[in-house]
């Protein structure tokens, strides 16, 4: 009995099926001529290589008005256009301070550069690509100077000012390295230069103490102008804190040895254009 229309033949049914194709049957394994051949890639190389990343890390205490300000100010788009793969970190500071914050979390990056910044809307995130533009195997250190840039009126105090100026020539004399801005919160690296530096900072004596390693190391650090914009939320730093850091200053320069390991490639800071020019 044929089967009913639209309904699927019995299992086993003996249906004829359809004609084999005329002409001898190809040999195997097929072949076919590829008209335009893709040339084929050294061994390891690739069309296109792992974009380079940036970890941006923000030591918080206290600061949620600059801190969301400063997110919402991160230049993503420049970023992108350069070729720049990033993350952010908040890093949240123990009872030791934004030093011991920082130190903790400097081996655990991976990204090619890191930028630090303090989150309390003084420092302009604008300038991050082009503080991280400058980093390379000659300059691994890049510093966002305020007294090459522009400070805001009312942003420090004539005491601060004044004070800074005086911390900044105390670290030139003592480490023979030029350095217009020692306690600036803005500074790019290198990722692995950054890990090489034996830091010892708990607190707001880091920036200090970054300098201190790098000129002892004599790793050139290039510094760039940039802009410098009142707080958002209360002031931490006090004077007695800037005795603390002439202090530490001058522990690091008297205990350090002929043991520390040394960059000979460039002894001196150097200056760059203004961020964003």
């Amino acid at each position: 009995m044929d089967p009913i229309e639209g309904e699927w033949a019995p299992s086993g049914g003996s249906q004829r099926g359809p004609e084999p194709p005329a002409g001898p049957i190809p040999a195997f394994p097929f072949r076919r001529e590829v008209e335009n051949p893709i040339d084929l890639l050294p061994l390891g190389a690739v069309e296109k290589p792992v974009l380079p990343s940036l970890s941006i890390l923000l030591p918080a205490l206290n600061e949620e008005l600059g801190l969301a300000e400063v997110l919402k100010r991160i230049p993503q788009a420049t970023l992108h256009q350069r070729g720049l793969a990033y993350s952010i970190y908040l890093l949240v500071q123990s009872g030791r301070g934004k030093g011991a914050a920082f130190r903790e979390f400097v081996p655990k990056i991976q990204e090619d550069f890191a930028l630090f910044m303090d989150p309390d809307g003084t420092y302009p995130p604008e300038a991050i690509p082009d503080l991280v533009g400058l980093l390379g195997s000659d300059s691994p250190v890049v510093l966002g100077s305020r007294f090459l840039g522009k400070i805001d009126e009312g942003a420090m105090t004539s005491t601060n000012y004044l004070g800074n100026r005086l911390l900044s020539w105390f670290a030139s004399f003592l480490f023979a390295t030029p350095i217009s801005d020692v306690c600036s919160g803005m500074w790019a690296f290198v990722s692995e230069r950054l890990k090489s530096l034996g830091l010892t900072a708990d607190g707001f004596d880091l920036e200090a103490d970054i300098f201190a390693e790098c000129a002892l190391r004599k790793i050139p650090i290039v510094q760039v102008p940039i802009e410098y914009h009142q707080r958002l939320g209360e002031p931490k730093l006090h004077l007695k804190e800037g005795f603390r850091i002439a202090l530490v200053l001058l522990k690091k320069r008297l205990r350090a040895s002929t043991a520390v390991p040394r960059d000979e490639s460039t002894p001196e800071a150097t200056s760059a254009g203004p961020a964003g020019s």
